[in-house]
């Protein structure tokens, strides 16, 4: 896998309505078959429905021009650390493994 982009800033609209900022790290296979979208500084509270949403922003906004139409992509979540001690955990979105 190769590092696309990383910390790409993007807008997107949350389930309530509220503009919200994320971060998205994309990674692709050397043929572009195959991406991974790590999506960072999402809000803790309702995680899934946050991601579902900035999935949606991206696919509509940067996706198209960084990854071919056939691309089987997949999704994880990276949940943010609540202490130093703490690790770091991921969620797959469900519709993308």
């Amino acid at each position: 896998m190769q590092l696309l982009r990383r910390g790409h800033q993007f807008e997107y609209r949350d389930h309530q309505g509220v503009d919200r900022l994320g971060l998205v790290d994309v990674w692709t296979s050397g043929g572009g078959a195959r991406a991974v979208l790590v999506l960072r500084d999402l809000p803790h509270a309702d995680t899934e429905a946050q991601a579902r949403r900035a999935l949606l922003a991206l696919t509509h906004t940067c996706l198209p021009y960084l990854l071919r139409p056939d691309v089987r992509l997949n999704v994880l979540v990276l949940r943010p650390r609540l202490d130093e001690t703490a690790k770091a955990r991921a969620l797959v979105l469900p519709l993308s493994a």
